[in-house]
């Protein structure tokens, strides 16, 4: 029969095994569940965080450690190199001082100075530019002859070439005819409007030369301004120290006459301009008293500004009228809705003394007449006295509350005509004010022409005196604080500078390299990130060993030849970890495969059988992968009868068992490979097969199965042993392909124990080597197997 998802009962195994579901041991509650939720359901997957790590950077750096100081010393190198190999450049610097305003000998004219205006930066920032200026260029180069000594004078390669090449190329292809031509034709101006962007439009060598003189000066001579002063920096560079010195002094005072000649400059156009417009200010103020005068004279205006002033006025006091109308109108309406709909309540019915005294004597009838009421009856004459006495009183009270009601309306009407009164007055003066404004235009634009025309024409008469006066006092605001020294010791090439670049690049570089290595690189690389992605428990990290055995024997022999060794020391976390896997114990009934082959699987299953035997417990390990068969090669045994012989009929479950050199451990291999593995693991006969050794007393039974991806045999074989035991490979086995496999195992019910990486080193381990791992207490005195007695037993329930 089938294997189903319950254990058998206790009449076919010598102790009962009565565990939690295989789909819910994971979550069993307690110190035994690894931390899958109830359901046996892998839980959904976080968010990505995309937070940096800095332990992940680090565990980056410390895989990649020699190629990073590869990188890195090359780029210090040829860091080195190229500053060996530069000439040597000499830095000379002059500093100059700007004062904001130069000193003045007369205390006017402040505002012909261009610069008073301007703040410090603004101010600052115009001198360097002038520093910069093409015209101090030519004036340095020409005073110290730069043009023949000091700076190239590369004149560009074809820069005066004759153009009758091009004109040539052209009328031979005027010969051609058709598509050919009209080819050429296209050529020929592709290569004309390529030459016009290279080449210079002027062809004298002469100007060309200049201009190649004044860009280097330009690239040699640098200016900066130093911070919170009022101080200029200008700095040279040059090959020789003396010529170095000699440009920046050049520069400082050129720049000094420049100024001073600017000032002069400035004066004298300023006093030219202001006279020219002194004269055309006065003509038109002149014409414009003329206009006002005769628009007065034929409008009749004398003072139009006081009388729109009164008007103003009256419209804001009747405004002001208007809107206290208003509120004394809402105000009686809300009065008179109180009385009319709540007279009982409303304020002036209350301040009625009539009214009070009227309720009083009511008030005072009603006790009267209940008291009455106890003695006589209703048609008593003293009770019919009373009703009348109490209906008369009423009547009185209605009567004073009318009144009321009428006084409050009548002050509402009153208040509504007042307002109507008060808003047909407004209106009247609006339109009074717009007739005001709309006569009133045509003086005011006249007037106001004539005091702008005063004003400007007072104050250009006031700058014309001032610039004469002051023109021919003007002083330098530049002065040099310190003059260029000759330097003693090159300033280019920065060998320190250039080497810490050369350093830094060549480690920017290598890191990029390695992030990029590491980004095209989807295989588990550390053992944390089993968890994070694939959201399964890791059981354990199996430590990457060279093993010099026989010929042919498995490395998973480590386990028994050498239980010290960090190999056994990792199989028996991973055998630990199932133990504490359910709440019962490790699963009677394991699964172990992987994504692909060559990735540990068959390896694991052999030491895993290995430690559950070495516990005393009878196991047997059977070979599933009847595809690519390998534990009869491990254990060297016959692989004539098997798996696939049972599963087929050719044998008995009594045949199958072969014994091995560990104690309570048997194999069973796969036998001769089958034309169709899939179908043979889709009948009963392996649930017969395990109900069998189980029966015998058989504890542990581990299959090596086959690989997930590409095969159904995995899946149907999960179906068969719930328990799946996941081997990944670190820094092989891809992401995409492990979650490939997860999904066809969830598809099929299926939900694995955890996953065990082989094949670590110490880089994919994080921050601890296989000794701080497994290596605790290797070194003691008794050699035996300290760890494999002190492992706790199976809970046999």
């Amino acid at each position: 029969m089938s294997q189903d998802r319950q254990s058998p009962g206790p009449e076919h195994l010598p102790t009962p095994y009565n565990g939690a579901s295989p789909n819910t041991a994971l979550g069993a509650p307690g110190n035994f569940g690894l931390g899958l939720p109830q359901g046996g359901r892998l839980p959904e997957p976080e968010p990505e965080d995309d937070s940096i790590d800095l332990r992940d950077i680090w565990r980056l750096i410390v895989k990649h450690k020699w190629l990073l100081i590869s990188i890195a010393t090359v780029g210090l190198l040829a860091a080195l190199l190229l500053s060996f190999i530069r000439t040597p450049l000499y830095l000379a610097t002059a500093t100059v001082q700007v004062d904001k305003r130069a000193a003045r000998v007369v205390q006017f004219g402040q505002e012909a100075d261009a610069g008073a205006d301007m703040d410090d930066r603004t101010g600052l920032g115009t001198q360097l530019e002038l520093l910069k200026s093409r015209v101090l260029a030519e004036r340095v180069i020409d005073e110290l002859r730069l043009d023949r000594q000091g700076l190239p004078q590369v004149v560009p390669s074809g820069a005066v070439e004759d153009m009758s090449d091009e004109g040539d190329a052209a009328e031979g292809g005027a010969d051609n005819t058709g598509w050919m031509a009209l080819a050429g034709n296209m050529v020929t101006k592709i290569k004309q409007s390529w030459n016009k962007m290279r080449e210079p439009a002027a062809d004298s060598a002469e100007r060309l030369s200049r201009e190649q003189v004044i860009k280097a000066f330009s690239d040699s001579v640098k200016v900066e301004l130093v911070r919170n002063t009022r101080m200029i920096k200008v700095n040279a560079e040059n090959a020789s120290p003396q010529l170095a010195a000699r440009i920046a002094n050049a520069v400082t005072q050129a720049f000094i006459a420049l100024n001073l000649e600017r000032r002069l400059e400035s004066s004298s156009y300023a006093k030219t301009f202001l006279e020219t417009q002194l004269g055309l200010t006065k003509a038109r103020l002149e014409e414009s008293e003329r206009k006002l005068n005769q628009f007065a004279r034929e409008q009749n205006i004398l003072t139009l500004d006081e009388k729109t002033n009164v008007i103003n006025q009256t419209f804001v006091d009747f405004s002001a009228a208007l809107a206290k109308a208003e509120q004394e109108r809402f105000k009686a309406e809300s009065e008179y809705e109180a009385v009319r709909r709540t007279p009982d309540t409303a304020r002036q019915v209350l301040e009625s003394k009539t009214i009070q005294d009227y309720k009083a004597q009511r008030s005072k009838l009603d006790l009267e007449y209940e008291q009455s009421a106890k003695v006589y009856k209703e048609d008593f004459p003293k009770m019919q006295q009373l009703k009348a006495q109490m209906n008369d009183l009423d009547a009185k009270i209605q009567s004073e509350v009318a009144s009321i009601l009428a006084s409050v309306g009548n002050t509402l009407e009153m208040t509504k005509r007042q307002e109507g009164l008060l808003r047909s007055r407004l209106e009247a003066t609006r339109r009074q004010i717009v007739q005001g404004q709309d006569q009133s235009v045509d003086y005011n634009l006249l007037k106001r022409e004539v005091d702008t025309n005063r004003e400007l024409y007072n104050g250009l008469l006031q700058q014309v005196k001032e610039v004469g006066v002051a023109g021919g006092v003007e002083t330098n605001n530049i002065q040099v604080v310190d003059k260029a020294e000759v330097p003693l010791f090159p300033y280019k090439p920065k060998i320190a500078l250039n080497a810490a670049i050369g350093l830094l690049a060549g480690l920017v570089l290598g890191l990029g390299l390695v992030f990029l290595m590491e980004s095209l690189d989807d295989s588990i690389k550390f053992a944390d990130e089993v968890e994070k992605t694939l959201m399964v428990p890791l059981l354990g990290v199996i430590p990457k060993i060279k093993y010099k055995g026989e010929q042919g024997g498995s490395i998973a022999m480590l386990v028994q030849h050498d239980p010290r060794g960090h190999f056994a020391e990792a199989y028996r976390s991973v055998r630990t970890a199932l133990q504490f896997s359910t709440s019962e114990g490790a699963p009677r009934r394991l699964v172990v495969t992987s994504t692909a082959k060559n990735e540990g699987k068959s390896t694991t299953a052999v030491a895993l059988a290995i430690n559950f035997a070495q516990l005393g417990l009878k196991t047997v390990l059977i070979d599933s992968d009847m595809r690519n068969p390998s534990i009869h090669k491990y254990m060297a045994m016959g692989n004539q009868k098997g798996l696939s012989s049972f599963l087929s009929g050719h044998c008995a479950e009594g045949e199958l068992l072969q014994p091995t050199e560990i104690p309570n451990l048997q194999i069973i291999t796969a036998g001769p490979i089958p034309p169709s593995p899939v179908d043979l693991l889709t009948g009963p006969k392996l649930g017969e097969l395990m109900d069998f050794l189980q029966a015998d007393g058989v504890q542990f039974i581990i299959l090596d199965g086959p690989p997930v991806l590409g095969l159904a045999d995995a899946v149907v074989l999960g179906n068969q042993v719930p328990s799946v035991l996941y081997v990944a490979q670190a820094s092989h086995t891809r992401k995409s392909h492990i979650k490939d496999a997860f999904r066809r195992l969830r598809m099929a019910g299926i939900v694995p124990r955890g996953v065990v990486l082989t094949k670590t080193t110490a880089q994919n381990t994080a921050y601890y080597s296989y000794d701080n791992y497994y290596g605790y207490g290797a070194s003691g005195a008794d050699g035996g197997d300290v760890s494999a007695r002190a492992e706790p037993l199976l809970n046999k329930a």
